[in-house]
């Protein structure tokens, strides 16, 4: 009963509840909306207080609530500090109007004199100078305009001072492109008119109107540039979160802007249109916060203009750009070689270890996700589940015999959930190793190699950690001149990666580039054998119904890029055997690279020798292939796949098809006539619904035998002619 109430209890306390969320997710807008809603609406001062102050430790640019929230309680000595906590910062028209308007209410010109007029027009001077520019400030013009026209002059000379006073005021806002300046202008001439002789109001009339005119001009062109959908109110939100594009078209909308500045229209000095530049941009990232390569561009903006001066600005704007967009690699890049050129390396370094937190915690949560998902279902089929391991987890060194794990039956949407959160976690993984190879190169520019390896060390903090960690500490190692501890890196990580695809081809692009021929070798011969052998032991899992979905995905995976590394580090080979070593050698690793993949073409390997860089000649003279040249210009070596992954059209050859029991299903011989393992050939694509199928289903074809024991290939397919045969030819008990 008590754990009820407090169940019930919880669930009335909504104030709690969005506390948690928001200290879950301090970049959640949305909650902190409905938070400071519902604080505001239960009263408590100290607890108002306390939400706004960590909701704008956040947002800096939304002040608005707070401040209304203190003039409705009548408390100006706290208005006074929130104005000159916001003020230097914002580009908001609205608190600026809401600033002028507590200055007059503080500052009564009719008890006050002229002291607070002064005042009053100091205020109103300063808003202007902030956010005048803004095309949504007319109000703010007009409430100028209004505060000196209100004015009752004593004397006719204070009468002129006060004609004075509006007439430089309306030349100062109409030549600013505001929204409603059509107005304003018609405004403007109606006054004239009035207080002035015909002569004079038309000269004053005649000497605005060019400005006027560009201004309107330049008005008309932005509505048409921004297609007169850029929206100036929008919820904060990431466009990679966003259901919609709008986020997206709010970004380009925003960029016409200010490429429509940059161009200068308006005919602005240098100094005023950096200014308007600038306010954009401003304005860019208040209403877009979560956009990282807004906060970059307008960084780089700052520093074109003059980097040696507005790099410790631009250091402040990445900091609190950063407080928005922790996650942003983006960012974290740019401040960290801002933090560079300052030579304020601990700090730079500090940047990238904020990040790897930040992505370490969130593959930590994925994680636990994950195991939290298969251990419910587990316990929901009575089956233990401490075994199993995500394909991003285990541990590529592991020789130990796979045992049968236990069968779980997954059910369509768990298995789906699991495997986006398995793909998310690949990417965290993949992430958290690409921050420590930059922070290495980091602490390798500005401290030294003693730096990096205590960087390296920190490997042991994070368990998934890539093999490009290995790589490139190595290869630091090796350009500073220490050959030999590069090696024992390379050794070590063989340990953990020795099955890796992508390492092993690293590792034998190394022992090229340092001429280690007889390693070379040596090396050659372990990295195939042992993708030989994965590649065989996953292509028998895959022929196996019993193998779960999630298997059957990570294997797949697995297996593909094991196929792909093991035909690029052959060739790899070859390549190097046909420019540096003898013919004899570069014939047998063709000859083996044929038997391992028969399917393979043995002219696109021949090919492969004798072009120069992509320059291919027999593909462009022999082959009568065009677009040879053109089409390698934008091609990356390093990303290329070999030619028999996506052979281009040639004419093929069958191979032949030696049946043993061990190649049973796939097709392809397992042996060749020599005795020299081949990679069997991809099965059909299996089923999905295998993976759903009962668990009676699955022991059954548990403790069945391999299909290749009853025959060769054709006999594997049921018969059902022999057994109609079968049938009508078998003698009941009764039958005469």
């Amino acid at each position: 009963m008590v754990v009820a109430d407090n169940q019930k209890r919880m669930s009335l306390d909504v104030i709690g509840q969005l506390e948690e969320v928001v200290e879950s997710q301090p970049w959640n807008y949305t909650s902190w909306t409905k938070l400071i809603d519902q604080v505001v609406l239960k009263d408590k001062e100290e607890q108002v207080r306390s939400t706004f102050d960590k909701y704008l430790s956040i947002f800096k640019f939304d002040w608005s609530n707070y401040i209304n929230f203190e003039l409705n309680r009548g408390d100006f000595s706290r208005v006074e500090k929130l104005f000159s906590r916001c003020l230097p910062i914002t580009t908001d028209v609205d608190i600026c109007r809401t600033y002028v308007s507590y200055v007059r209410r503080v500052n009564d010109v009719i008890t006050g004199g002229e002291k607070a007029r002064s005042t009053v027009v100091s205020a109103f001077d300063f808003a202007a100078n902030k956010v005048g520019v803004d095309l949504e400030s007319h109000d703010l013009w007009k409430d100028y305009l209004d505060f000196f026209k209100s004015w009752t002059p004593s004397s006719s000379w204070e009468q002129q001072q006060k004609n004075d006073l509006i007439r430089k005021l309306y030349r100062r806002c109409l030549v600013i492109p505001t929204s409603k300046i059509e107005t304003i202008w018609s405004e403007y001439t109606k006054w004239e008119n009035d207080v002035s002789t015909p002569n004079s109001a038309s000269k004053f009339i005649a000497d605005l109107s060019t400005s006027y005119m560009e201004a309107r001009s330049w008005n008309t062109e932005w509505h048409n540039v921004t297609k007169n959908s850029l929206r100036r109110r929008l919820l904060p939100k990431s466009p990679l979160n966003a259901s919609d594009n709008t986020i997206d078209e709010q970004i380009s909308l925003w960029y016409s802007w200010i490429d429509l500045e940059k161009k200068n229209s308006l005919n602005l000095q240098p100094h005023n249109l950096q200014n308007r530049i600038e306010y954009v941009y401003k304005r860019a990232t208040s209403l877009l916060p979560f956009v990282p390569e807004l906060w970059f561009r307008y960084v780089q903006y700052l520093l074109h203009q003059n980097g040696d001066t507005n790099r410790g600005i631009c250091i402040e704007l990445l900091n609190d750009s950063l407080v928005l967009n922790p996650e942003s690699y983006l960012l974290t890049f740019q401040i960290a070689e801002l933090l560079e050129r300052e030579h304020a390396f601990a700090k730079a370094q500090h940047s990238f270890e904020n990040l790897i937190k930040v992505l370490s915690d969130k593959h930590s949560r994925v994680k636990e996700e994950i195991e939290t998902i298969k251990r419910n279902i587990s316990e929901s089929q009575g089956v233990n589940s401490k075994g199993s391991e995500s394909s991003e987890t285990k541990s590529a060194s592991d020789d130990e015999d796979e045992q049968i794990s236990p069968l779980i039956h997954f059910k369509e949407a768990d298995a789906l959930a699991i495997l986006k959160l398995e793909d998310t976690l690949q990417e965290l993984s993949k992430s958290v190793t690409l921050v420590y190879v930059k922070l290495m190169g980091l602490c390798k520019r500005s401290q030294g190699i003693k730096e990096v390896r205590s960087v390296f060390k920190q490997r042991k903090n994070f368990k998934s950690m890539g093999y490009e960690l290995y790589v490139e500490n190595a290869l630091i190692e090796f350009y500073s001149d220490n050959r030999k501890t590069a090696d024992k890196i390379f050794d070590l990580a063989m340990k953990t990666f020795g099955k890796n695809g992508a390492f092993l081809y690293s590792y034998l692009d190394y022992l090229i580039l340092t001429n280690a021929i007889e390693s070379l070798k040596v090396f050659f011969e372990v990295a195939v054998t042992s993708l030989l052998k994965e590649i065989t032991s996953d292509r028998e899992a895959l022929q196996v119904s019993t193998i779960n979905i999630l298997d059957q995905r990570n294997k797949s995976q697995t297996l593909k890029q094991n196929e792909y590394y093991m035909k690029k580090i052959i060739r790899r080979y070859i390549d190097f055997a046909a420019r540096f070593l003898e013919l004899d050698t570069v014939l047998s690793l063709e000859k083996r690279y044929v038997q391992y993949f028969p399917e393979s073409d043995q002219m696109s390997l021949f090919a492969d020798r004798y072009k120069m860089e992509k320059y291919d000649v027999i593909a462009r003279y022999d082959l009568g292939d065009k677009n040879a040249f053109a089409a390698n210009l934008d091609d990356d070596e390093d990303d290329e796949e070999p030619e028999d992954i996506h052979p281009k059209k040639r004419r093929k050859t069958n191979s032949r098809d030696n049946y043993s029991p061990e190649s049973a299903g796939s097709g392809k011989s397992s042996t060749s006539s020599n005795g020299v393992s081949v990679v069997p050939q991809k099965p059909q694509q299996v089923s999905q619904q295998h993976g759903f199928v009962g668990n009676k289903i699955y022991g059954l074809l548990q403790v069945l035998p391999n299909a290749g024991y009853f025959g060769p290939p054709p006999e594997h397919v049921f018969d059902s002619g022999k057994l109609v045969e079968l049938f009508a030819n078998v003698e009941l008990p009764g039958e005469t």
